[in-house]
């Protein structure tokens, strides 16, 4: 009887190391990547020139970890028109027109699976002549100061250095007219802006330059207490 004893207990001790693991390879994540080229803000002065109005632009960017493709988005600040290129590399060459602004995105793919940039950028395409720039939409961001309010910052930048001031727009869930005007002004601030917590918001920020070229930059957010 002991000797049944001892193998029943060898029996299960076997059975139970050989058993299968329920530890699965964890599923691949796309990795978080930041755009390197063409700079932020600045004239692109490199690429092949096309036609007299075409040029090809070189976009590059950080590798994202298991990323298989990518696919390149340049959109005409002006008039919306996008222009894309996919690729299974962390670089790639867009034709667009010349002097133009353009913001640039990238997004990675895995499986169906989609990550954007960090960041989406601005350039002006070479060809650029003319001492008139539009400005760059302006970069905002926003505080909560736990009190019902927040500070509301952003970042001007036009080539010229003529930048004429700012009008800032907001609106809210709650209220389903217009966007108000809630101040013109020079500065780059607006501080203890009074907020409904768990409310939607959506801020436009118009930056002007001195011959009249003005930009926009919008911002949907929500704070929750």
């Amino acid at each position: 009887m002991k000797i049944l004893k001892y193998i029943f207990f060898i029996v299960v001790i076997t059975l139970q190391s050989c058993g299968g693991s329920d530890d699965s390879p964890a599923p691949l994540e796309l990795g978080s990547f930041s755009l390197l080229f063409p700079i932020n803000n600045e004239i692109c002065t490199e690429g092949a020139e096309i036609t007299n109005d075409m040029v090809s632009i070189p976009f590059n960017w950080g590798i994202a970890d298991n990323a298989t493709s990518y696919v390149i988005e340049v959109t005409n600040t002006k008039t919306g028109e996008k222009y894309e290129e996919n690729t299974s590399t962390n670089s790639g060459d867009v034709i667009v027109p010349k002097g133009i602004q353009f913001t640039w995105k990238v997004t990675a793919y895995l499986n169906g699976e989609s990550k954007d940039s960090n960041d989406i950028w601005n350039f002006y395409s070479e060809g650029i002549t003319t001492s008139n720039h539009i400005p760059f939409p302006a970069k905002i961001t926003l505080q909560d100061n736990k009190n019902s309010t927040i500070n509301i910052l952003w970042e001007g930048l036009d080539l010229d250095n003529d930048i004429d001031g700012y009008d800032i727009y907001m609106q809210n869930s709650l209220n389903s007219g217009n966007p108000e005007l809630i101040q013109s002004t020079s500065e780059t601030s607006i501080l203890n802006f009074t907020i409904t917590y768990d409310v939607v918001y959506d801020l436009e920020i118009i930056t002007k330059d001195k011959n009249g070229n003005t930009s926009s930059s919008k911002r949907t957010f929500k704070f929750t207490n």
